[in-house]
């Protein structure tokens, strides 16, 4: 199965990723799943909180 430019270049970046976060364990791919997901939903609850309605996190 041929992979895709796209497919390559994704994989070239998560393999820089887990690189610079020194990951060499199991462990440590959960940790950094966790705090991705934590990120990406931190972002998500703020840009809801200004668009829907009209908060800002930071005053």
């Amino acid at each position: 199965m041929s992979r895709s430019p796209e497919e390559k270049a994704r994989r070239e970046k998560i393999r820089e990723l887990l690189q610079l976060a020194n990951v060499s364990s199991m462990d440590d791919i959960q940790e950094l799943f966790k705090d991705t997901i934590a990120e990406f939903m931190e972002n998500g609850l703020d840009a809801e909180l200004e668009e829907d309605l009209g908060y800002s996190r930071y005053p």
